[in-house]
């Protein structure tokens, strides 16, 4: 299995990089081949330019995203970890979605509507908020991020199934609970059931 970990946060020693230290380790201990793209180390362009605009229409892409559709395509696993900010994902992950997640590449359109083009891939994200679990729920946050990346993008994209685990008031719960938490990222890595690559 190949398994490709996109992470998304500025900081040196974050729960995300907790996280991230935890996907890890679940990638060799089930002998994956995986590759991490930490988009702040990495110095990503996240914004979707007029030249992006005008190679996409003529079916071309920067060598950049290049480089990133093609580590998603030989990809059987996406991971995607990164905090919620004003709820959404950090402006550099999104800036990935618009820029690797081209039409013609991980979808198009037919007549009757549009078709995932990552199908045969599966994807899980893990994120972080500092709301409790209740306070989402009470303003109606609780299904954001579920819907705009796990449904809005990924499942649109083809990859099936999308394994979506926030996090709630991480700054805020007992270290007991931080661990249960790492805990359930072992166990839904361990989850995972995709062919080995030959």
């Amino acid at each position: 299995m190949k398994a490709l970990i996109v992470f998304a946060h500025p900081g040196d020693d974050s729960f995300n990089h907790g996280i991230l230290r935890r996907v890890t380790a679940a990638c060799e201990r089930q002998a994956m081949d995986w590759r991490l793209r930490n988009l702040y180390q990495i110095n990503f362009q996240p914004v979707y330019s007029s030249e992006d605009m005008r190679r996409i229409e003529a079916k071309q892409v920067s060598p950049d995203v290049e480089e990133e559709q093609i580590l998603v395509t030989e990809s059987d696993l996406l991971v995607m970890i990164f905090p919620v900010w004003w709820w959404a994902p950090p402006a550099i992950l999104k800036g990935w979605i618009d820029r690797v997640f081209t039409n013609g590449f991980a979808f198009h359109y037919k007549e009757k509507g549009p078709v995932g083009l990552l199908r045969g891939k599966q994807a899980v994200l893990f994120t972080t908020t500092r709301e409790s679990v209740q306070e989402m729920k009470t303003a109606g946050y609780d299904q954001l991020i579920t819907r705009q990346i796990a449904q809005g993008v990924l499942s649109f994209a083809g990859f099936d199934p999308v394994i979506h685990k926030n996090f709630a008031a991480v700054p805020y719960v007992t270290a007991a609970e931080r661990s249960r938490m790492l805990q359930e990222v072992d166990d839904t890595m361990s989850s995972l059931r995709l062919p080995l690559t030959v």
